[in-house]
């Protein structure tokens, strides 16, 4: 994320977006990496819409996460029906100021009041009103903020597609369906390039990094792929129709690059792979036969 940058976090309810905003405020809080990625270590305001200070503590504890003193700081909606910007700029003035931060989280986007009308589903009232006064507040103070959002049914961004026009980047978090500690972290932005990152989710909430290929471990979308042809015996496909069959967490490329460099792990498992070129596309031919093993 760049200085004075405004980036939005979404996904569906539950997945964990607000477990995901207190590890990457842990993360610039300590200077560590996140997701293997490094950090330019500052203080975060956190501002909370949904959870009180208690709340929002007991998450931590959960987590397991600790901050250096004066480096993480909460506002809640204090009980309050909405969070008001205006009464609140004191706070971030401060913030940035005296305690030199530089990241402002808000979650959730809902409940907010920043000094405008305004209809959530509204291209004009989220393009010319609603964004711009959160950017004129990344300007004024020198903040970079990322808000979260909800996904529609269609799983695009909740609201007004301005959403997506306006804002300098977008942080969506994809859930599998077939196990909901999976998850495809997709980073869409203005100034760096696009990004694919599989996470695995554990029992306390905390994402972790998949590599694609494990020396001792084969890829999930593999096994997937794997069960797959083993039940239909035979099959062709294309990357694009094979991953919204079995709601793979990876991109066409990707699955592309992962397919062609691991046809003798596949072949180990029963699945026999042929590529044929279209004038479109690349056809994968996939053929099981049970596998031997060597000591049978």
């Amino acid at each position: 994320m760049k200085s004075q940058g405004l980036y939005c976090l979404v996904s569906n309810a539950k997945v964990g977006k607000s477990m995901f905003a207190l590890q990457l405020s842990n993360a610039i809080a300590n200077g560590k990496p996140f997701l293997g990625h490094n950090t330019v270590p500052s203080p975060v305001l956190y501002i909370s819409t949904e959870s009180d200070l208690g709340q929002i503590k007991e998450r931590i504890n959960f987590l397991n996460l600790t901050f250096p003193k004066d480096s993480f700081f909460i506002i809640d909606r204090n009980g309050k029906g909405e969070v008001n910007f205006m009464d609140l700029e004191v706070d971030i003035m401060e913030f940035a100021k005296y305690k030199n931060g530089r990241l402002l989280i808000i979650d959730m986007l809902k409940d907010t009041n920043v000094g405008v009308d305004y209809d959530i589903n509204n291209y004009q009232d989220v393009g010319q009103k609603l964004l711009p006064k959160l950017r004129g507040i990344c300007e004024k103070y020198n903040l970079t903020i990322l808000f979260t959002h909800h996904l529609n049914k269609r799983g695009t961004v909740l609201g007004s597609t301005a959403f997506d026009a306006v804002v300098d980047g977008k942080l969506t978090l994809v859930e599998s369906k077939n196990d909901k500690s999976l998850i495809r972290l997709n980073i869409i932005n203005r100034d760096f390039s696009e990004m694919n990152i599989q996470l695995k989710k554990t029992k306390n909430q905390i994402f972790n990094v998949i590599n694609p290929i494990d020396d001792d471990e084969i890829n999930y979308n593999l096994i997937q792929i794997i069960k797959y042809v083993s039940n239909v015996t035979d099959c062709e496909f294309t990357c694009n129709e094979i991953i919204n069959k079995l709601n793979l967490i990876i991109t066409p490329r990707q699955l592309g690059r992962l397919l062609h460099s691991s046809i003798d792990i596949l072949k180990n498992e029963g699945v026999n792979i042929t590529i044929k070129k279209t004038g479109t596309a690349r056809l994968y031919i996939a053929h099981y036969e049970e596998p031997l093993d060597e000591n049978e």
